[in-house]
């Protein structure tokens, strides 16, 4: 299948600085793609390249096979939505995604009914005729991820989308966009490596402009050979567990956490990982273990630091 979006060795100077340096990505279609590094990565100059706001010095631009012409947005192609997006305070919020499809060239019918459309997929139909100024800042996220939705089949770009929110509104509009994400194409960066690890199917991650890592989640967070037993309460006896754990055909490496709440078994091969974390499983309850979850791989955060050691803030 081709894929949604394609870099391709781009790269981007500002004068002596570069801050893209050949970047190669392929973003497959349907996918809920993550984009994450450190400050200075180059996250933010890949969306604007990939949004069409930006010219790469060298290399290749491709939304679903296009390349994309310097200048001219991708209209119909890609939609991104910046993390600073603002709305007109003094429009209704209808009226805001009908007037934004309308600057589009949508007829104004087409306009009307897409519209309506985008503000029941985010649960925003009830406030069709409130002022854009009486929102609250999750609401008005709603409201931009609405206007990405107006339109057919666009790859969706959203810069740092729940930046600035409060857990709970964080968590709903995180479990929105991984709704909008069934049959639609959807990139995102964030600094949240949490919220990236658990809504993505898909990442990258960048630093000082060239690619360190991409792949599915479960390839980027290296989930075959490694599991983690997290323990509602510590260990009563962690060195006999160990020592147990140990002894089981195919275990390479058997490590008990500090606090001992804990335990990361390494594997001599992926084969028979569910028959191999099921005996484990029945070391930890013959020793009175809680078990309270069973993680693959390393944490999205591990392997994020491991990728960029050593990269500055």
């Amino acid at each position: 299948m081709r894929p949604a979006v394609e870099l391709i060795n781009v790269t981007k100077d500002y004068g002596r600085v570069r801050a893209v340096d050949g970047l190669s990505l392929s973003v497959p279609e349907e996918s809920l793609y993550g984009l994450i590094g450190p400050n200075g990565a180059g996250k933010t100059t890949t969306f604007a390249m990939l949004s069409g706001f930006l010219r790469p010095t060298q290399g290749e631009v491709k939304v679903r096979g296009r390349t994309l012409t310097p200048g001219q947005p991708p209209v119909g192609l890609a939609l991104a939505l910046p993390q600073d997006a603002a709305l007109p305070d003094h429009k209704r919020v209808l009226a805001t995604l009908i007037y934004l499809a309308r600057l589009g060239g949508m007829p104004k019918p087409e306009a009307e009914a897409r519209s309506t459309r985008a503000l029941q997929q985010v649960g925003l139909q009830d406030l069709a005729d409130r002022k854009v100024s009486q929102l609250s800042h999750g609401q008005r996220r709603r409201v931009g991820i609405a206007q990405t939705l107006v339109g057919d089949d666009e790859v969706i770009m959203l810069d740092e989308p729940t930046a600035g929110l409060d857990p709970r509104t964080a968590v709903e509009l995180g479990q929105l966009i991984k709704t909008l994400s069934v049959d639609r194409t959807i990139i995102l960066s964030s600094h949240n490596l949490a919220e990236v690890e658990s809504l993505c199917t898909h990442a990258a991650i960048l630093d000082r402009g060239k690619l360190v890592m991409s792949g599915t989640m479960d390839e980027i967070k290296g989930t075959g050979g490694l599991f983690t037993v997290m323990l509602a309460k510590a260990l009563a006896a962690p060195t006999t567990v160990q020592a147990a754990v140990s002894a089981l055909a195919g275990v390479a490496k058997v490590e008990v956490a500090p606090n001992a709440d804990a335990l990361r078994v390494t594997t001599e091969s992926t084969e028979g990982m569910d028959d191999l974390t099921n005996q484990v499983l029945r070391v930890l309850m013959d020793n009175g273990a809680t078990v309270k979850s069973v993680e693959r791989g390393q944490s999205l955060t591990e392997r994020f630091m491991q990728a960029t050691r050593g990269a500055g803030g």
